[in-house]
Formats: structure tokens, sequence, C-alpha cells
């Protein structure tokens, strides 16, 4: 009998006579998981960010519109940063001290502004931290839904190109022929503040880049008709999709190819330009991606990658993944991100198939695990990524308060965070996300999605109840669970008996469901809904004898899984059949004092190959597959 092993410690051949594969290719469809240091695993969930519910939203409260932005301001003058999100309507600010967002207000010459008022939903923010020449702070932002560049000064949002009416930038001077309307991307690079694809005036130059003077106390960073400022256009027909810094260059993403900026040492023609050879183009102006010296973006005939030298296709094993699963019209909003956690960039997008949830935005994330290279699906309803390194700082006090706003922090026990970052929070690099309702989201803090609190009037006694909650994210259609419920009892769940029910209607404060609770006792308090997070995983088909013309006799399998009370539904599949061998064969840990639990499905079967389907729908427990090891042997000779 030999043993292959998935998703072990080690690769290679032991001489324990243990056959090690490598995880990264064993599995070839996988949802809601990846791979971790070898390790199998439903992903973390997410919680939403901004604890403020006011649906008023005056000073504070969470966003009101499509999230089309998150960034990071750097204060220069402090070396200290600032979180900042932008909807369809307005500018927000993190605030520390409320965990909320308080929207910035115009001011200046656009005193009497109330909104940008950006109608499409591919209209994205793009923007960058760039100080007036004195050093003081300053963000500056735009998009082509905008009809001007702003910038925010710490106090306001003003006008970058207003230099007379309302003075709010006294320092700018425009090309000669004419304004900044807007641009793709801006960036500070090489000491000046850069527009990828402009429009000036009335005219567009979609294969352009502006750039201002280099950044001087005098103001020359905002002065775009001087020596040392310019437009440079590249020697292409073809149009600039996005953009990206790579080190010391920026990779311009264009519609069948890729192009290069770099630096030269004449101040006065501060960049050239050149063509990267590529095998094909940028179809998202938002998709780029940067990590580890590479840029990562969408075409709609696949995934390209560039590290400034060539450019490849990296979608290999997913090669139609754009083409059959991304809903091809509505390609421009796919918005790429980079989780540095877990080393997965992340693109969000509207899928073909939408599990019967309706919606015009995006509704799924494909995940790409940079450290372990494999795919996966992610069911979240995001609309941009950013990242953060803000956050409360909290006391002792804070947490160990069993009345407090952390009631899951009372016991050491209890705890899904690490000790050790609690207190550091707001030091610790964190991936955020928005949404199309305005919400935003901190991404692996837990493992449930769209969590939220029952409040009072509570769960109505009807043929389909009614729960008045905070405000929420949940769609109809959306597959929920409930916990933590005083009084009507039955309606909650848990880690080891989960009761799902469905979402039949919604208001921005209710939340109906597909529960008859009529005769169900009154509600009395608390209680929460979350969404649960259904992880699946697919192996290749196996059979290591399958070259030799042989079948393999499978005599059973063992699956190595973290002791934390998790369920693991298992199907297996013969040759290809339509239907499984053995079906949602269930493997349910003991909750013992060991780490970790071996538990055993046994097979005694032969045939030409095996396929292992593992699935689990859970709103508080991640499982976490750290081995999964085939007992086999070689059979007769193969069918086919």
């Amino acid at each position: 009998m030999q043993i292959y092993e998935i998703t072990g410690f080690d690769t290679g051949i032991s001489r324990a006579g243990v056959n090690y594969l490598q995880p990264a290719d064993s599995f070839q469809n996988m949802q809601n998981g990846y791979i971790n240091r070898q390790v199998l695993q439903s992903r973390k969930g997410f919680q939403q960010w901004s604890l403020g519910y006011d649906a008023g939203a005056g000073a504070t409260g969470h966003l009101k519109s499509r999230v089309l932005g998150i960034f990071q301001n750097i204060l220069t003058t402090t070396n200290t940063y600032e979180t900042l999100a932008v909807d369809k309507d307005n500018l927000y600010r993190y605030n520390e001290t409320t965990n909320e967002f308080d929207l910035i207000p115009f001011g200046g010459s656009l005193a009497a502004v109330t909104s940008f008022n950006i109608a499409s939903n591919e209209y994205y923010i793009t923007g960058t931290t760039y100080p007036f020449g004195d050093g003081t702070n300053r963000f500056v932002f735009t998009s082509k839904g905008m009809t001007k560049v702003y910038f925010y000064d710490g106090t306001n949002v003003l006008d970058y190109t207003d230099g007379g009416v309302g003075n709010d930038n006294p320092d700018y001077i425009a090309f000669a022929t004419g304004n900044i309307i807007n641009a793709v991307r801006v960036f500070w690079f090489g000491e000046r503040l850069n527009f990828i694809a402009p429009k000036i005036g009335t005219q567009e130059y979609p294969q352009g880049m502006l750039f201002s003077a280099i950044r001087t106390a005098s103001g020359n960073g905002d002065n775009y008709n001087i020596s040392g400022a310019g437009l440079l256009e590249i020697d292409t027909y073809e149009h600039i999709i996005g953009a990206a810094i790579l080190g010391d260059k920026i990779v311009l993403n264009v519609n069948k190819s890729n192009w290069l900026i770099e630096k030269t040492k004449d101040a006065f023609n501060p960049y050239f330009s050149r063509k990267i050879p590529s095998v094909l183009g940028t179809d998202a102006s938002f998709s780029p991606v940067v990590w580890n010296g590479e840029v990562r973006s969408m075409g709609k005939t696949g995934i390209i990658m560039t590290d400034g030298r060539q450019s490849t296709r990296v979608d290999n094993k997913i090669p139609y993944f754009t083409q059959d699963d991304i809903d091809s019209n509505t390609f421009e909003l796919i918005y790429g991100g980079f989780d540095r956690s877990t080393s997965q960039f992340l693109w969000a997008y509207l899928s073909n198939n939408e599990d019967g949830i309706t919606t015009s935005t995006q509704d799924k994330v494909l995940a790409y695990n940079y450290d372990f290279p494999s795919y996966s699906v992610y069911d979240m309803r995001f609309s941009v990524f950013g990242e953060s390194t803000n956050g409360q700082n909290l006391s002792w006090d804070a947490i160990h308060n069993d009345a407090g706003a952390h009631p899951e922090w009372a016991t050491w026990d209890e705890t899904e965070d690490l000790w050790n970052k609690i207190g550091l929070s707001a030091t610790v690099q964190k991936t955020l996300a928005g949404d199309d309702l305005g919400f935003i989201y901190e991404l692996d803090r837990d493992f449930d999605d769209y969590r939220v609190e029952i409040i009072a009037p509570g769960i109505s006694n009807a043929s389909n109840a009614v729960i008045t909650t905070n405000d929420h994210a949940f769609m109809v259609g959306d597959t929920v669970i409930l916990e933590d419920v005083v009084g009507m009892l039955g309606l909650n769940g848990s880690s080891l008996n989960d009761i799902f029910t469905k979402v039949t209607a919604t208001t921005a404060n209710t939340i109906s469901i597909d529960q008859n609770t009529t005769d169900f006792t009154a509600w009395t308090s608390g209680g929460y809904v979350s969404k649960p997070i259904d992880f699946y995983a697919e192996t290749i088909p196996f059979n290591p004898f399958r070259p030799n013309g042989l079948q393999i006799q499978i005599s059973h399998i063992e699956f190595l899984i973290d002791n934390n009370g998790a369920n693991l539904l298992v199907d297996i599949y013969m040759d290809g059949d339509t239907s499984p061998f053995k079906q949602d064969v269930l493997l349910a840990t003991s909750g013992g004092y060991k780490a970790r639990e071996w538990l055993t499905i046994s097979v005694n079967n032969t045939c030409d190959f095996m396929t292992l389907k593992m699935k689990q729908e859970s709103a508080s427990i991640q499982v976490r597959i750290t081995s999964i090891r085939i007992h086999c042997k070689p059979g007769g000779f193969s069918n086919g």
C-alpha cells in the first residue's frame, strides 16, 4: 500500500514512504478557500470597519453611496497616515476616536457644492498624496466621472485648478492648451504630479501623460506651463487603459500591449517611453495590481503580468476565466487589490452567474495566491480595495469588558483575535474594501460575512419573520444564520448545528427571512444575523498509476483537520461520474485537547481516477485541513 499526501508540510519523495504532492497543483476548483503554509482552509470573513450606523450620515455615519476609492494619505509634516474614502458624492476621513468616517465638507470656491455627482459605477477615483510647495499636507484626486481635479487640505475639499476665484490653489498654472479637467490616474512620481490619459480643456489625450515641474517651495509642482513640465504621448494608436508605479518606473497598460515610462537625467525632458512586448492587453482601468516587482492586470482574453522587461500570461490554470466567468459588458467594473496578510491578488468583478441574487455591480472576487500559486473565487460584493494602518488602539479595560463593545473578547478562550495584535491594531497593515451600498469593511477579521446586530423591536412572529437591525448589506437570496437571540431560541444556530435560512426581502434596517415564526416564543433581546462562508475545494482527478496504464485501488483516505469543532462534508467521485460514489460524508472533530485530529473515510474501491469534493458552510468556524492522505495501490489495467 502506498500513501500520497496533499497539503502536507513537505514536498518531494519522503524516505518514510509518503509521496508528497504540491497542494497548489492538487486542486482544480476552489471557492472561498485558499492555501497558506501548506494548509488548505476556508477564507476568513470580514467585518464592517466603520461602526457608524447613522442613516442620516450628517457629520458622521457610514457612507451613503457606492464607494469608489479608499486611500492611505501620507501626512508628510508628521510622517503619519490617515485613511480616506470616497463615494459617488463625498470624501470622508476615518476618525480614530469615534471609529467612524467623518464627512469632509466642500470649501473655498466650492463652498456651495454638496456632491461630486458621479453618475457611473465604473468611474473610480484616483488619488495621491502630493504636498504643497512648502510641504503642507495635501491629497489630490480626480476621476473620469468628475469635471474637476480636487484636493483635500486637511479641512476641506477644494478645487485644484482654481488659482483665482476662491484662490484655492494659488500656485496652479494651467497647461498651454487649458485646464486639467480629469484623468484616468494621478501619481506623485519623480517629484512631479503626473496625470495619466488626461482631459485638458476640451481635448482628451488617451495616449498622454501630463506632468508638472519639480515640486519646489515656490510652487512649481503645480505649474504645467514652465520648463520641466509638459505632455508626453506614447507612440501608439492604442489607448492607455490603466497605469501603476513599478519601482522607479511607470507601467502603462494599454489595449493590446504595455508601455514603460522611465526617468531621464534631463530635468527639462524628465521622461522617455518604450514599448514592452506583450501577448495581450488590459481592458479594465483599475485592474492593475503591483506586488513584488510585477504588475498584474485583467484583459478580456486573460490575465497579464509585466515586470518592466516583458509581459506574459499568468492564467494558465484558468485560461478561459476572464472570457467565460466575467460579464464582458461590465468588464470596466473590475477593481484590483492586494491582501498582504494572505499574499493574495484580489479582483472584484461581476460574474455571469449571480446565483439568483440581482446586482448591477461586482458580486465575486477572484483571488490569486502569490505564495502558493492557486486561484479561488470568493463570494464578496466589493466595489474597491484599499489599505490602511489606521485603527483603534484599545486599552485592556476596553478589551476585557463584558458589557462593552467587544463582548467576544471577554474571556481568553473565546477570542478569535491574536492577543499580540490587540491594542496594536493601529500599527497593523489592514486590507479594506468598499461596496455598492456605502459600507467599508476590513478583511481577514472573522469567519462570517455581513454580520449585523438585531435591535428592537427585534424579530416579528409572522409567516415570514421580519428582523429589525442596524443598517445592513444583505440582499434578497442571501443565506443567513442567526446567533445569540434571546427569547426566540428556535432561530439560533451554532458552529455544530448551523440553521440557515434565506433572505426574502430587505429595507435599509430590516431583513425578512423564509422562516415561519408564528408559533415561536417572542423575541426578548439580542442576536446577530450573519452570512456564512460557503467553502468548496475540488481535487484534480487522482491516479498516480495512470501513466503506466493501471487503475488505482483505494483503501481509505485520512484528513488531518484542526480540532476546533469544524464539520467537513466530503463527496467522492469515481471516473468522472455525475453521481458521487460517496456523498456528504460527515467529518466532525471531537473538540479534544489535541490541536489537530485524523478523520478517516473508508473507500475500498478500484477506479480509473478519483476526485474529492470538500464542502463546509459556517458562520463561526474556519475549517483548516493540514493533510489529506490517500492510501492506495495499483489496480488492474485501465479501461481508457
